[in-house]
């Protein structure tokens, strides 16, 4: 801290250089990183909390917007090699890159700074953004939804001949459950005798006839279902960046995170039970069996988090950031650090 010309050096060399507003000259506070208006030095402490949180906070939304991004990126590949078309349609991506983008910034980079921000070490200026925790919740949530909607497109939906949900022929493949598949009728007909029809037996209408994103069907409405309400529930995980157990600590005192995530949910409900809304995004109407399905499928982001914290950190590739070692010396210059390993 200055307020002097003279304190210019001293404040342009420090990790981080306070400077009066008040008394200061405006050489300390050009020369300054961070100027006290009131020049009270509790000032400091609210300044180096609210520093720790705006950074904790990038890095929630970043957890939350990569897992998104490899679910997402993943999902869209898979659809384009092995079904020919992506499984959620374009204006159902829009309405999840909606989500992902302005929703989770505004619920995940507005939570208030608390006083357990300054009981623990600070960030090294010079490392990056992304931990080994990060990386690891990234990656193992991201696989964890990956396995969900791959058994959900895959293992749903029977094959047969109709429209929508409604079979109008005899079951070729029974899957598990009742619902009509709505995959594209070319994958499910791959060497399945009987399912495609020859040729130069089709009537005209027959490919406006077979499933896929020409007509809404349950199927594909539940997948998309999921998806959204697993990347709800793993916003609530995406709170927590240093492995830290209770997701939920402190989530009821978060005002705003709390409007956002119920309001997700509840235009969600509306995007698949509103009569012609529901049409232009795609969806149909869901029971009440297959909508606890959905809920229950998507919660378990939840527990599933508790089992990733369980993974140790090291397994995955060091992204440079994290908190410092609980054993590193405060204070500590490189060249001291340098010199105590080669004693």
């Amino acid at each position: 801290t200055g307020d002097g010309t003279n304190d210019a050096p001293a404040l342009k060399k420090a990790d981080v250089g306070f400077a009066m507003g008040i008394q200061g000259t405006e050489v300390a506070k050009n020369a300054s990183d961070v100027i006290i208006m009131d020049d009270n030095f509790v000032s400091i402490v609210a300044a180096v909390k609210w520093g720790r949180c705006v950074y904790d906070n990038i890095c929630k939304f970043l957890q939350f917007q990569l897992t998104v991004n490899i679910t997402a990126c993943s999902l869209a590949c898979v659809g384009a090699a092995v079904l020919t078309e992506s499984p959620l349609s374009a204006i159902q991506m829009l309405w999840v890159n909606l989500i992902m983008d302005s929703f989770a910034s505004l619920a995940l980079a507005t939570e208030d700074p608390n006083s357990s921000l300054l009981d623990r070490k600070p960030y090294p200026r010079d490392q990056a953004v992304l931990s080994q925790i990060m990386v690891r919740n990234m990656v193992c949530h991201a696989l964890w939804q990956l396995l969900i909607l791959t058994g959900l497109i895959f293992g749903l939906g029977d094959v047969c001949e109709g429209h929508g949900d409604v079979c109008m022929g005899p079951v070729l493949v029974d899957r598990w459950g009742t619902m009509r598949s709505g995959r594209p009728a070319f994958f499910d007909s791959q060497g399945l005798e009987g399912a495609c029809m020859p040729l130069e037996n089709r009537t005209a209408d027959y490919c406006a006839k077979t499933h896929g994103h020409a007509e809404p069907t349950q199927h594909y409405t539940i997948v998309f279902n999921v998806f959204v309400l697993l990347q709800v529930f793993n916003e609530i995980n995406s709170r927590k960046i240093h492995g830290e157990i209770n997701v939920f600590e402190g989530m009821f005192k978060h005002s705003l995170f709390l409007i956002i995530v119920i309001g997700t949910v509840i235009v969600q409900v509306g995007l698949i039970e509103v009569p012609g809304l529901n049409t232009a995004f795609g969806c149909t109407n869901l029971s009440q069996d297959q909508w606890i399905a959905c809920l229950l499928l998507g919660a378990s982001a939840i527990p599933i988090n508790v089992v990733i914290n369980a993974i140790p950190p090291e397994l995955f590739p060091a992204g440079g950031g994290g908190l410092p070692p609980e054993d590193d010396d405060e204070g500590e210059s490189p060249k001291e650090a340098g010199d105590k390993k080669r004693d």
